[in-house]
């Protein structure tokens, strides 16, 4: 896969500025003050992924440097092959000062290189639900910043053009949709199957609807005692791809992000698979789309639809870092003014009392959440590096060079092949 710009959101951009470690870790630098108390300047350096979020880095970096001159917040963004480029950084020393990555499991994949911030009095303004994630043996090792959500997005007015007036919540009424909508002319689905991660997604949604214990069924798969063959439900997740395929734009495997979104914001699709962060992209290439959210249906099970919500997203401060004090008080400044503010991207808040979201995606997230018809993000049980190789073999598929078959099978070896690296 092609690997896509890098962008920097800065407050002050200092060319030179260096980040050194301090391998002792875990001890409060006073790196920002001269030994006569005189303040010196401190850069602080953010590693982070998602989509469409460099304006609202920009934009966080900026509003704290106004408030604290002397501190200077580098954010780097990448949105392809971040695990293994974050791997890169702490391999080679090359550490940030803040990076982001998921929770649940990755939590056990960090603890010992990132500072303990149990006890914080900023966690206070967390929500519980919210907070879960960052939790680990009654410890607490990352601050959650937004609840996320995904499933499949669609223009409002195309839907109601085309007669749609009952949202599918099974793969029989999902294709009826299809068919009815192409029927108008429209193009049902915009596939950015470019993007590895929009694989994780579909199947993530199919491996939700398994229910049970999540924890114990990645375990079974760790051990052994169980493949991805034994996951009917998570089989699905070819179904759905097939069809999407079949009432889809042209070339899916060269349609990136961007494109998918605008395809649906301005009606020339009906519906794309995507997540809440997606809207601020699409209107900006259509200022007055309406939009709306319903779950990926999982077989002819109707309960089987659910939003995928949570809260898995977390920035965590590396205890190799010299400016510890200064990025706890970075992440307190986002939880207790930041988020209260502006909100994160849209997003539904993470915050007690946080101003309500303004995003019509936000409001269906809501909306989903007050009936209870939410999954988990349960790729926070996969085990490190998992959702790439889910991704690429997926676009295999499509692309027709793997069989089901051969995509189940490998899945299971990549999982249980990651699993036994990381004990090493």
């Amino acid at each position: 896969m092609k690997k896509k710009p890098v962008f920097v959101a800065m407050g002050l951009i200092l060319m030179t500025a260096a980040l050194t470690s301090c391998l002792g870790g875990g001890q409060y630098s006073a790196e920002s003050r001269e030994a006569g108390g005189e303040v010196r300047p401190v850069v602080l350096k953010m590693f982070t992924f998602g989509e469409g979020l460099s304006e609202q880095l920009h934009d966080m970096a900026d509003k704290y440097h106004a408030l604290h001159p002397e501190i200077t917040v580098e954010t780097e963004l990448i949105s392809n092959e971040y695990d293994s480029v974050l791997k890169t950084k702490l391999n080679s020393g090359d550490v940030p000062d803040i990076f982001m990555t998921q929770g649940y499991m990755a939590n056990r994949t960090y603890k010992d290189i990132v500072v303990d911030l149990t006890g914080e009095p900023f966690l206070d303004q967390i929500k519980d639900s919210a907070l879960k994630v960052a939790r680990l043996d009654g410890k607490i090792y990352g601050v959650p910043v937004s609840i996320q959500s995904y499933g499949f997005i669609y223009n409002k007015k195309v839907f109601a053009d085309a007669g749609i007036d009952t949202l599918p919540a099974t793969y029989t009424e999902l294709e009826k949709t299809a068919k009815r909508l192409q029927a108008k002319g429209i193009t049902p689905f915009a596939n950015s199957f470019k993007e590895w991660w929009v694989f994780k997604h579909i199947a993530s949604q199919a491996f939700a609807a398994e229910e049970g214990d999540y924890a114990k069924t990645a375990q079974e798969i760790s051990e052994g005692t169980k493949t991805f063959r034994d996951l009917p439900l998570f089989g699905r997740t070819f179904d759905m791809i097939d069809l999407m395929v079949r009432y889809g734009s042209d070339k899916p495997l060269e349609t990136d992000y961007g494109t998918g979104l605008a395809l649906v914001a301005q009606g020339k699709a009906a519906m794309v698979h995507n997540g809440n962060w997606s809207e601020g992209d699409m209107l900006k290439a259509n200022p007055s789309a309406m939009l709306g959210f319903f779950p990926e249906p999982v077989g002819d099970d109707p309960s089987k639809a659910r939003l995928m919500v949570d809260s898995s997203v977390l920035l965590r401060i590396s205890n190799s870092s010299r400016h510890i004090e200064e990025a706890r008080k970075f992440l307190d400044y986002i939880v207790t003014d930041y988020i209260r503010q502006y909100g994160w991207h849209g997003e539904v808040p993470v915050v007690k009392g946080g101003a309500a979201p303004g995003g019509q995606l936000a409001r269906e997230t809501i909306r989903y959440l007050n009936m209870g018809k939410i999954y988990p993000w349960v790729q926070g049980y996969w085990p490190d590096g998992f959702d790439t190789q889910l991704g690429a073999l997926f676009q295999e598929y499509v692309a027709q060079v793997k069989t089901r078959e051969q995509v189940l099978d490998e899945l299971t070896e990549a999982w249980v092949k990651l699993v036994k690296a990381a004990k090493m």
